[in-house]
């Protein structure tokens, strides 16, 4: 989780939201690491996540070295990430904050990673996710409150 904040403090200092992850696999080696890019890169998915696994999958050469990895994120993975994790075969994601701790937070179609993870578990053809909520989260929170993020938008 350390490299995971760390990450996320990388990207304080390229004026990126402060997200921020690795990929560890089965056997404890940092394969894959990343934080949020998307300003930088025009590319509304460059969430910490997604760019970790992007680097881990370049750097194993194969989708199926993923299969059984640890996703270790500086914060709650969004939707978008949570699926991307289950299609990789990712088994364990360790989160830091909360969605709801992020000042800008909107939560969509009322689902989170938990319930996400309970329903890939029925799956037949799905590989199990298992949920470590709120390591380190105290850290995690000081890190996003650094950033400068904008006031939400009013409810209509």
């Amino acid at each position: 989780m350390e490299l995971a904040l760390k990450q996320a403090e990388i990207a304080l200092t390229k004026n990126q939201q402060p997200f921020g992850a690795v990929v560890v696999d089965r056997n404890g080696q940092v394969i894959g690491e990343g934080h949020n890019t998307v300003v930088a890169d025009c590319d509304p998915t460059a969430h910490g996540e997604i760019v970790a696994i992007r680097d881990a999958w370049r750097r194993a050469g194969s989708l199926q070295v993923l299969g059984g990895c640890t996703v270790y994120t500086s914060c709650e993975p969004c939707l978008m990430c949570t699926f991307v994790i289950a299609q990789s075969g990712v088994g364990r994601v360790v989160y830091a904050a909360r969605g709801a701790d992020v000042p800008t937070y909107r939560r969509l179609v009322e689902t989170d990673l938990a319930k996400v993870a309970a329903w890939v578990g029925t799956q037949a053809n799905w590989r199990p996710l298992e949920v470590v909520p709120d390591f380190m989260r105290g850290r995690a929170v000081e890190i996003l409150a650094i950033y400068p993020w904008p006031k939400p938008h009013s409810s209509r």
